[in-house]
């Protein structure tokens, strides 16, 4: 079986499509990923077919790392929306500059002898 025939095998069967199908997603993509944006020559492995375990719908291409971390982890929008709008607001305020310490001479030990 060669590589292309068993990738064809395997997404048909976890997800029901195509090799075809999931090249169509690939290029309405650009070949990134869907929330990171990191191209696809840039990794080592093909993007995850990112799905919804309970309906069976399909989101799109991701990369593993989002897949995984970020949007495997949580899929509830809201808290993304709310992510978001904490990034954006800010406070006002901010931590203030501190001088560079010095540093500190080592004394130099004194060696019995």
């Amino acid at each position: 079986m060669t590589k292309a025939t068993a990738r064809e095998y395997n997404l048909k069967r976890n997800y029901g499509i195509t090799l075809e199908q999931y090249n169509e997603m690939l290029e309405k993509q650009e070949h990134r990923c869907a929330v990171c944006k990191k191209h696809r020559d840039d990794m080592k492995i093909n993007l995850a077919v990112d799905h919804d375990h309970k309906t069976g719908e399909i989101f799109g291409l991701l990369c593993s790392y989002c897949n995984r971390y970020l949007i495997g982890r949580q899929r509830d929008w809201r808290k993304y929306d709310n992510a978001a709008k904490f990034l954006k607001k800010g406070t006002g305020l901010f931590v203030p500059k501190t001088a560079p310490k010095k540093k500190r001479r080592r004394k130099k030990s004194q060696r019995k002898t």
